[in-house]
């Protein structure tokens, strides 16, 4: 199965779980690392992508309206 997955990793996962995949190995290799050059770029991405996510998926209240970050 995991031989299956290499080859072609298409075949059992969809583009959410290969993105998921690849966002993971790049924050594990900058956690890893012990620069800061790339933890601010990582860090400025990041932030963009939480901007993307909020905007398309807002954390709501249970009250109604939207947490603050």
């Amino acid at each position: 199965m995991i031989f299956n997955i290499l080859n072609d990793p298409t075949q059992m996962l969809g583009w959410k779980e290969l993105v998921l995949i690849v966002f993971t190995l790049i924050e594990t290799v900058i956690r890893l690392t012990p620069t800061e050059a790339d933890n601010s770029i990582w860090n400025k991405i990041s932030t963009v992508l939480k901007l993307i996510l909020d905007a398309v998926i807002p954390n709501r209240k249970k009250g109604g309206g939207k947490h603050k970050t």
